[in-house]
């Protein structure tokens, strides 16, 4: 068996970076980044029993007053424009019309609102949290892994848990099997192996890998013959026992939930 030797690594600046995929070239500003976090923190009054609360789509004027109260950013409304459609066409946000009273003017007023999608980052990031110092340690983590691409291999990076921030490249003439260190033999596999450290315990052990992953005619596959929890790609579980082919710059989640790992693959 052939271990991977993971990359050794330094965190580079997100401009060294000449690719970046369009949700986290949205999110790389520090202006659309505080208007992500006030819709999602905005919340309108509890119900008369205080039990729930539902999300509140802003306006541009909330919006803007929440950046220069909170955040102290001061801009103007056209350049407030600019960056909720840099968000829209991210598909980070979605514009919806609301009621409002509107100052200096007598009655509601329909305008256009804005809220956080709620599956804004369901297809990079799964069921990880959005939260601000995750989030920008993913921009480190991609920009980590695009330096190490070229045309022969795959460049898998590990996005959370005990292994986050490792990162592996597989030769095109070659096959990974990855799963939990569990118990095995070096004599039991003649595959390059990634192996994740055994707190991602909803993983399916090596001695039965969970995933592999290989380049064929072209195209780099996908394989998990019989995962206990499944495998995801962008959030969509993969048939099991059949070779499914993997877009450049895909998130793999082994297992959903506690337990599970999520793997950016770039090629």
């Amino acid at each position: 068996m052939s271990k991977l030797e993971n990359i050794e690594t330094e965190l580079v600046d997100l401009n060294d970076s000449k690719i970046i995929s369009t949700k986290l070239a949205a999110v790389n500003n520090n202006v659309r980044f505080s208007i992500l976090e006030i819709l999602r923190d905005f919340q309108v009054t509890f119900n008369e029993k205080n039990t729930n609360f539902k999300k509140e789509p802003l306006y541009y004027r909330e919006i803007n007053s929440y950046l220069a109260d909170n955040y102290n950013i001061n801009i103007t409304p056209q350049m407030l424009g600019q960056h909720l459609k840099q968000l829209l066409k991210a598909d980070l946000i979605e514009e919806v019309n609301v009621k409002k009273e509107i100052p200096n003017k007598v009655g509601l007023r329909t305008v256009k609102a804005y809220k956080l999608k709620e599956d804004a980052f369901e297809d990079l990031f799964l069921d990880i949290n959005f939260l601000s110092d995750e989030l920008l340690y993913f921009f480190d983590l991609y920009c980590v892994n695009q330096k190490f691409k070229d045309d022969e291999c795959c460049v898998l990076t590990i996005f959370n848990g005990v292994d986050k921030g490792k990162s592996f490249k597989v030769n095109n003439d070659e096959t990974v099997l990855i799963g939990r260190k569990d118990n095995f033999e070096n004599s039991d596999f003649s595959s390059l192996v990634v192996l994740l450290d055994n707190d991602y315990v909803s993983v399916s052990s090596i001695s039965k890998p969970h995933l592999k992953i290989f380049y064929e005619d072209d195209f780099w596959y996908v394989l998990d013959e019989a995962s206990t929890n499944g495998t995801f790609v962008s959030g969509k579980k993969i048939p099991q026992g059949i070779a499914t082919k993997l877009k450049n710059n895909s998130f793999l989640k082994l297992s959903r939930g506690n337990g599970g790992v999520v793997i950016y693959c770039s090629f």
